[in-house]
C-alpha cells in the first residue's frame, strides 16, 4: 500500500493527540512541527466522557489516576434576579459515573510528549514555518530548516493559526467586552465532585474539581475589572461567590488572564491543507465544549481515514467529508455556547427572558434535561 506523508503543525494538545492517533494508521507518515508546550501549572480541562477514551487507548490513562478528578454533579446558581435559582445535575441521571475527567494541561501535555517521543512513526521537528504553498497535487511547507513536500498539512496551531492564514482559509472572529480569568483555589468543605457555576449580571464564577479540597477556577467578566485585579479583590470575590459552597477559600497567587474571543473557520480545509481545534473553532470556555471539541475533529478524520484506506487522506474526497461531518456539529455547538454567554452576559429584557424559559424548563422537564445532557456529551457523534 502507498504510504502517504502528513504534516501537523502544532505540538499543543490537540496537534500532539492527533499526531499519536493518525500515526496507528500503518500506511501514514507524522511530522510533527513545534516545540514542546508549555502550560500554567494551574490550568485544567474538562475531558467529556465520551471523549476521553482516545486518551485511554494512546496513555493508557486510568481515570482512576491521581492528576485525574471526577466530575460527577455540576450546579447551576443564577443570581442575575434577586430571588436566586439554582439548578443540580447529577451524572447518574443518565447512567454515567461522570459528566467529564478534570486534567491538569501540563501533565496531560507531558504525557502526550513523552510519548510521542517514544514513537517511531512520529517525527518531531522544532522548526518555524515561514510559508506554504497548496494546489491538488501536493503542499509544500517553508520551514526555517527548508522546503518539505507533504501529501497532507494539518493547522493544529491553535486561535492565531499561521497555517490558517497561510492557506487563506476565511474565518469570523468576535472579541467580547470581557475577559477570562484562570486560577486555582484551596477551600475548607470538600467539592464532593461537584463543579458550581454561578451567574451574575455581567459576570461568570465556575469552579471545577482538581482534587478532594482543591479546585480550578474560570472567571468571566468585564475587562476593566479583571485586567487589572489585584489578589485581595480577587480572593474577595471568589470568597464571596463560592464559600456557601466551598467553605472559606484561597487563592493561588499565580493567574492568568486571556481575552473572550470567539472564532469560526467558514470551511475546515483548502486544497491540501485542514484544521482542527482552536485553528477552526474558539468558542468561551462555558460546558466543557473547546478541546473536547477538537478531540471530535480528531477522531471523526481518523474514522474516515480507516474507512478509505486505499485513498489519499490529502484528496478532496477526504477533506470534504471531513469538513461536511464536522462543520454542522461545530457551528451549532458555535451558535448555543455564544447564545448561552450572551444570555450571561447581557442583562436586558430579551436574554433574561431565554434564561428564565431555560431554568424553568429545566426545573420541570426530565426529558429535556436529559436530552440536553445527552446532546452536551455528543453521544450522538
Amino acid at each position: 500500500m502507498q504510504k502517504y506523508n502528513i504534516a501537523i503543525v502544532g505540538s499543543g494538545i490537540i496537534g500532539m493527540t492527533l499526531a499519536l492517533q493518525l500515526s496507528t494508521i500503518n500506511h501514514i507518515n507524522i511530522t510533527l512541527f513545534g516545540k514542546k508546550p508549555k502550560y500554567s501549572e494551574f490550568k485544567t480541562t474538562a475531558i467529556l466522557a465520551t471523549s476521553f477514551d482516545i486518551y485511554k487507548r494512546l496513555l493508557d490513562l486510568n481515570k482512576s489516576h491521581p492528576q485525574i478528578s471526577k466530575l460527577k454533579k455540576f450546579k447551576i446558581i443564577d443570581e442575575l434576579k434577586t430571588k436566586k435559582k439554582i439548578i443540580d445535575f447529577d451524572a447518574r441521571e443518565i447512567n454515567l459515573d461522570s459528566f467529564a475527567y478534570n486534567i491538569r494541561d501540563n501533565f496531560l501535555a507531558d504525557r502526550l510528549h513523552k510519548e510521542i517521543k517514544n514513537n517511531d512513526s512520529i517525527i518531531f521537528k522544532n522548526e518555524f514555518i515561514e510559508g506554504l504553498e497548496d494546489n491538488l497535487s501536493k503542499t509544500t511547507l517553508n520551514t526555517s530548516d527548508g522546503v518539505k513536500e507533504f501529501d497532507l498539512v494539518i493547522g493544529a496551531d491553535g486561535r492565531n493559526s499561521i497555517i490558517r492564514e497561510l492557506a487563506a482559509i476565511n474565518y469570523s472572529k468576535k472579541t467580547y467586552k470581557e475577559s477570562i480569568l484562570v486560577t486555582e483555589i484551596n477551600h475548607s468543605i470538600p467539592n464532593n465532585n461537584t463543579s458550581f457555576e454561578i451567574h451574575r449580571n455581567g459576570s461568570l464564577l465556575t469552579s471545577v474539581p482538581t482534587s478532594d479540597k482543591d479546585s480550578a477556577i474560570v472567571m468571566i467578566d468585564h475587562s476593566q475589572k479583571i485586567d487589572g485585579i489585584d489578589i485581595d479583590d480577587l480572593n474577595a470575590i471568589i470568597s464571596e461567590g463560592l464559600s456557601t459552597y466551598l467553605g472559606d477559600t484561597i487563592v493561588s497567587n499565580k493567574y492568568s488572564i486571556l481575552p473572550s474571543v470567539t472564532i469560526n473557520a467558514e470551511k475546515l480545509y483548502r486544497n491540501r491543507v485542514m484544521l482542527v481545534g482552536e485553528s477552526a473553532h474558539v468558542i468561551p470556555p462555558i460546558g466543557a465544549q473547546g478541546l473536547n471539541l477538537g478531540l471530535r475533529d480528531i477522531i471523526t478524520f481518523y474514522n474516515i481515514l480507516l474507512n478509505n484506506e486505499a485513498k489519499d487522506p490529502g484528496s478532496k474526497t477526504i477533506l470534504s467529508s471531513y469538513n461536511n461531518m464536522r462543520w454542522f456539529d461545530i457551528y451549532k455547538r458555535y451558535k448555543s455556547v455564544n447564545l448561552l454567554y450572551q444570555s450571561m452576559m447581557n442583562n436586558n429584557a430579551g436574554y433574561s427572558a431565554i434564561r428564565n424559559i431555560g431554568f424553568l424548563t429545566l426545573n420541570k422537564s426530565r426529558r429535556i434535561r436529559n436530552m440536553l445532557l445527552s446532546e452536551g456529551l455528543s453521544f450522538n457523534k
